[in-house]
């Protein structure tokens, strides 16, 4: 359970990332600016901790020596890319069709696909089969999201462009996860293999915000604040941490664990530094509790099952 527990943390801490990446998103009239700035941030903490701390240094030289060898293949270093993706896409979809089917639609296209990620043992974790207890706990969790933010789909608009989007995001931070993780193998430092990930991600966000000035986008003044630089720095920590986690417990339990950390992320939150126009609703609860119930079910289940096989090989 240890490795799912972190994957529950670094999931509520994405929460809070959401909230500073979104206050400095407000600030600078830009999210696209705003998550290339968490991004670039956070890739100066990593490189200046890889210069300084020989045993990270070893480890991106491990991954350039695994490149070279065709040991790693190229698209497997460019998993970061996704997470750049994942926020460009975001920023320009979220004013169109709302936060809640946003959100719906990326944690769909996460769940079902992390089943394949695991059905094709693409992560480093090997094969899983997708089980009735996997899948039911999947499609538990969709639906707890769901209710979770029901009330925000009153003001959501269902467009099938930006819906679509939403969908592939989702399915693409699987896949980023699962090769980060193949990194990470060859790395043996989650700060070396965060560190091509933060790069990655940056080029395509520098991309993105070319193509949104280009287009008559603007950035206003930073702000003084150091807090609202602080995305960065957290966004290190969820991509080290993952790319740890899920060698040991599967693509499919990273994603549900790190929503349900999300989802308590968010009450937490709301409850003791309620943003504008935010509050603890009844359907926040409710999602929140049968998310975790879920994934804390299925995961114990999981656990007794591989205990059983253990002592009774016969029984599988």
């Amino acid at each position: 359970m240890f490795y799912s527990l972190l994957a529950l943390v670094v999931g509520s801490l994405t929460s809070v990332q959401s909230r500073i990446n979104g206050q400095l998103s407000k600030d600078i009239h830009n999210g696209i600016a705003a998550a290339l700035i968490a991004f670039l941030s956070g890739w100066l903490f990593v490189t200046l901790v890889c210069i300084l701390w020989k045993p990270d240094r070893n480890g991106l030289i491990n991954i350039w020596k695994a490149v070279r060898a065709r040991r790693l293949k190229p698209w497997e270093v460019i998993g970061g890319m996704g997470g750049g993706f994942f926020i460009a896409i975001q920023s320009s979809t979220v004013p169109i069709i709302g936060v809640a089917i946003f959100t719906i639609c990326a944690v769909g296209g996460q769940t079902i696909s992390s089943m394949v990620v695991d059905l094709i043992g693409l992560s480093p974790s090997g094969k899983h089969k997708v089980t009735p207890v996997r899948a039911i706990t999947a499609i538990v969790t969709l639906i707890s999201v769901t209710i979770a933010v029901y009330p925000d789909l009153k003001s959501s608009t269902f467009r099938f462009a930006p819906i679509a989007f939403a969908i592939t995001v989702g399915i693409v931070i699987s896949f980023q996860q699962a090769v980060n993780g193949r990194v990470n193998v060859v790395s043996t430092r989650p700060l070396a293999t965060t560190f091509v990930n933060f790069l990655m991600g940056s080029t395509v966000l520098i991309i993105a915000l070319i193509i949104d000035l280009v287009r008559g986008g603007t950035i206003g003044a930073l702000p003084t604040s150091f807090v609202v630089y602080l995305g960065g720095i957290i966004g290190v920590v969820y991509i080290s941490v993952s790319a740890f986690t899920v060698r040991h417990i599967g693509i499919l339990n990273m994603i549900l664990f790190s929503v349900t950390g999300q989802l308590i992320g968010a009450l937490l939150l709301d409850w003791l530094a309620p943003a504008a126009h935010t509050k603890v609703t009844a359907y926040l609860l409710t999602g929140t509790a049968m998310t975790l119930a879920a994934v804390l079910s299925s995961r114990l289940f999981t656990l007794n099952r591989a205990k059983k096989v253990l002592n009774n090989p016969l029984a599988q």
